[in-house]
């Protein structure tokens, strides 16, 4: 209890300490002193300029912190700039990486694809070419079996049907001028040309033409068939009765251009087709078509005086008919003025030889031996180089040694056996070869410069 009294008093004199120095404080605030409002007012100077320094310091401050802001946004944004620019650089780079790594990978693979293509181009090329080489061999083993077989039993075929070979020799079935109309010369560039039928004995219809020679031809002139057998009644010129070679008709190219230059001559024209060439029925055999010939040199000569001249003129296998039916004429008593041979042979065995298929065997002579043996038992000789012996008529004979053909050699052998064998009151015998240097071949001795020179003196010379 005394010690709470004792703490209780030391606080009350504590208390009144502070109190004391608390008025005295009061006291000296409360003395009015112009140096106290001097110092205030001095002092709210000082403050006023320190507030002042310190705004301003404070605006520069905010103003710098503003710039530093501006500025660290602008290095912000340039940095943001530049992060991006440079991210974008590194897109873009790495896209042109990707886009160089894809090209070139693009490119390796066109290269890998291109070399594999090569590859396998390659593959398929010699595939491909192994596979022509063993198609061309199969092809010709073929070739040499087929060669083989046509060698070996195409002879046998002859052998056993001989009169295959008539169809050979005749060739008449090779229509040269399949859709032609013979029965219209003017087609064929053949003016002044009556085509006219006979009526053989044996019922053979023989289609024919009549061509006028140009000394006779009158323009705008339109000729009967009448006025066609009046110039034959009325006419001293020499009328050729023209007899052509295998195959085709009268109306074939190479004919045409003959009976042009004939009639330049002033010689009229009789041509016309046998038993079956051209528009001409029946079926053709060597006494057939000779049969055909002899009934057209009659038709002729009932149209003409017996004063005017008809000359027999054979081409070719022609020349066989032309001779054979002369040797007939002259056998009768009833000799033809003349005989013209254009490339004939001197029989048809011998002619055939040169003649395709036939020709195909002459290296291998059993074959050949066998292939031309069914030429003789065909029947069919047209044996020139004996019938020459009975004709009496004047002869001319025209070959070129050209003629791959018909060899001039046997046109040779024809005018050999003539020379030796024929009467000496026979009339001339003339062979006038045509030299190879021009071409004329088989089938254009009439475009020989010469050849109507020939002719005409042949012809004046016999009639």
């Amino acid at each position: 209890m005394g010690e709470n009294t004792n703490e209780k008093n030391k606080n009350k004199k504590k208390t009144e300490k502070n109190n004391n120095k608390t008025d005295n404080t009061n006291k000296n605030n409360n003395k009015p002193n112009n140096k106290t409002t001097t110092n205030n007012n001095n002092n709210n100077k000082t403050n006023n300029n320190n507030n002042n320094k310190a705004n301003s310091n404070n605006n520069n401050k905010a103003s710098n912190n503003n710039n530093n802001n501006k500025a660290n946004n602008n290095n912000n944004n340039n940095k943001a700039n530049s992060n991006n620019n440079n991210k974008a650089n590194k897109n873009n780079n790495n896209k042109t990486a990707n886009n160089n790594k894809a090209n070139s990978s693009k490119a390796n693979n066109n290269n890998n694809n291109k070399a594999s293509n090569k590859s396998n181009n390659k593959k398929k090329s010699s595939k491909c070419t192994k596979a022509c080489l063993s198609g061309l061999k199969s092809l010709f083993y073929l070739l040499l079996v087929i060669v083989f077989c046509t060698h070996g039993l195409l002879p046998v075929f002859f052998w056993t049907f001989p009169e295959i070979s008539n169809f050979v020799i005749f060739s008449n079935r090779l229509k040269w001028t399949v859709f032609a109309n013979l029965s219209d010369p003017h087609s064929f560039g053949l003016d002044y040309t009556r085509n006219f039928f006979l009526q053989s004995k044996r019922n053979i219809k023989l289609g024919a033409w009549h061509i006028l020679p140009d000394n006779l031809r009158s323009k705008g002139k339109d000729f009967s068939d009448n006025d066609f057998e009046k110039s034959l009644q009325k006419s001293d010129a020499p009328i050729v009765m023209y007899m052509h070679g295998n195959s085709g008709s009268r109306a074939c190219g190479h004919r045409v251009k003959l009976y042009h230059r004939l009639s330049q001559m002033n010689y009229h024209i009789i041509t016309f087709d046998y038993r079956g060439f051209g528009e001409s029925t029946g079926i053709p055999f060597e006494d057939g078509v000779v049969e055909d010939s002899l009934f057209v040199y009659n038709w002729i000569r009932s149209k003409v005086s017996p004063d005017t001249p008809i000359i027999l003129w054979g081409h070719s296998l022609g020349t066989g008919i032309a001779t054979r039916l002369a040797k007939i004429l002259c056998d009768g008593g009833m000799p033809p003025s003349a005989l013209v041979l254009e490339s004939p042979f001197n029989n048809i065995l011998e002619a055939s030889a040169n003649l395709p298929p036939f020709s195909l065997y002459r290296p291998f002579r059993p074959l050949s031996y066998m292939i031309l043996s069914s030429v003789e038992r065909c029947g069919t000789e047209f044996a020139s180089d004996q019938n020459i012996k009975d004709v009496t008529s004047p002869i001319l004979i025209l070959h070129a040694e050209d003629d791959g053909l018909i060899p001039i050699k046997l046109a040779m052998k024809l005018y050999m056996a003539g020379m030796e064998s024929r009467p000496k009151t026979s009339g001339q015998l003339q062979l006038v070869p045509f030299d190879k240097s021009f071409g004329y071949g088989h089938k254009h001795l009439h475009s020989a410069p010469n050849f109507a020179s020939v002719v005409k003196s042949f012809v004046e010379s016999s009639t």
